[in-house]
């Protein structure tokens, strides 16, 4: 689905032969990211953004309505967005022309060559990124991706090692918990506060000191 920052790389052709009604107010340029105010207006959503982040009390430009904030605005209507998705763009990325609104964000996604796109390598914490055209000669480049193998395996471990910790810290605050209900209760006397305090530290030493075990490995 679309986020709307696709736009921000396309323009429309022909402008002058589009629809008024799909003009955004404030610019006075076809709308790109098209969103509704609560009053019932709509505008390109960077325009009105700026527009309500620009004054003090925001007021929606055609009826001056008070308060309007941004949290307020909403997608525009299907009807609107669907004459939107049928008008030609271009992208101003590769400089493609003929592109239906519509299939704009599939282009940005999976054809456009000058789309910023992650190494193939991101999950195994690969830095890179750049141009789609330029991915090729990266990969061949790359440090990562020929140690998959093991950094999968190290990624894997790594997870099961926080999980690990993180249910022993669940199982520290149960206890402790459950001593302080029996403290109130006078079941056992105060200095198992002492003890308590013990087994958090010597369990939280154990964890770190198996996770630096792991580490040397």
């Amino acid at each position: 689905m679309a986020n709307g920052c696709e736009f921000e790389f396309m323009e429309y052709m022909d402008e002058q032969s589009i629809d008024p009604n799909l003009i955004c107010s404030i610019c006075h340029k076809p709308l790109k990211d098209p969103v509704c105010t609560s009053c019932d207006h709509t505008y390109g959503r960077a325009c009105i953004t700026r527009w309500l982040n620009q004054n003090d009390i925001g007021s929606c430009p055609m009826c001056l309505k008070k308060p309007l904030s941004i949290n307020e605005l909403t997608q525009a209507s299907r009807p609107l967005r669907n004459m939107l998705d049928q008008l030609r763009v271009q992208c101003l990325l590769c400089t493609q022309t003929g592109l239906q609104r519509g299939n704009f964000v599939d282009h940005m996604n999976k054809v456009c060559p000058k789309s910023v796109i992650q190494c193939q390598a991101a999950d195994i914490k690969c830095p890179w990124k750049g141009p789609r055209d330029e991915l090729q000669n990266h990969m061949i480049a790359c440090v990562f991706e020929p140690l998959r193998p093991v950094l999968s395996t190290l990624i894997a471990e790594n997870r099961q090692l926080i999980d690990q910790v993180q249910k022993h810290d669940n199982e520290i605050k149960a206890l402790a918990q459950k001593m302080y209900q029996l403290q109130k209760s006078k079941h056992i006397p105060q200095w198992n506060t002492r003890l308590q305090v013990n087994i958090s530290y010597a369990t939280r030493k154990n964890l770190s000191d198996c996770g630096k075990a792991n580490n040397r490995k």
